[in-house]
């Protein structure tokens, strides 16, 4: 995602440009893409056209170019990068800031029962989407799909009997599921 440079091999998120041209992925499948989708903008901040560009923005180009990301726009840096993290400080972190402060997704005699949801939904739901996706091989792909459906399934199965996936209140785990 180096426009600039011919011989980059990298593949990531790029931001929607509405002024910007149609373009293939760099595989040369599919598309071409629209430059943007109803709704999409442009990085607000840098006008970056990836999620790279704001990783080599705050020096961070020993690892992965992954979303989410929390950015600083003050000091121009990562925050953090795990979805976990975020959804935690999000949580309450700027509770001043917030027009629901009392709302608290990951109240202290929810946690464990939080906490047992999140272990099979992120990778059984969350990860499991990425695993059909990325399957390089149709017993792959039947092994993740399998995965999923039976996930939700169960997910299913639960919301038949109560409002949210772990009571009758929204938790840090229904943000997950979402």
């Amino acid at each position: 995602t180096n426009l600039d440079n011919p011989d980059d091999k990298h593949v990531g998120w790029v931001f929607g440009n509405p002024e910007g041209e149609p373009f293939r992925n760099t595989a040369g499948l599919g598309g071409p893409f629209p430059p943007a989708y109803h709704g999409n903008e442009a990085d607000p901040v840098f006008n970056a056209y990836s999620i790279r560009e704001l990783y080599e923005r705050a020096n961070d180009t020993l690892g992965k170019y992954t979303l989410p990301l929390l950015w600083d726009k003050k000091l121009n840096i990562i925050v953090n990068n795990e979805s976990t993290d975020i959804i935690r400080m999000l949580n309450s972190a700027f509770n001043k800031f917030a027009k629901n402060p009392d709302l608290d997704l990951y109240p202290t005699d929810m946690q464990k029962d939080i906490d047992k949801v999140n272990e099979w939904v992120h990778p059984a739901l969350n990860n499991a989407v990425y695993k059909c996706g990325f399957a390089t091989t149709q017993e792959a792909y039947d092994r993740a799909i399998d995965e999923l459906t039976e996930s939700y399934d169960k997910v299913d199965a639960i919301l038949k009997s109560q409002k949210y996936i772990t009571g009758d209140n929204v938790t840090e785990a229904d943000v997950r599921l979402f």
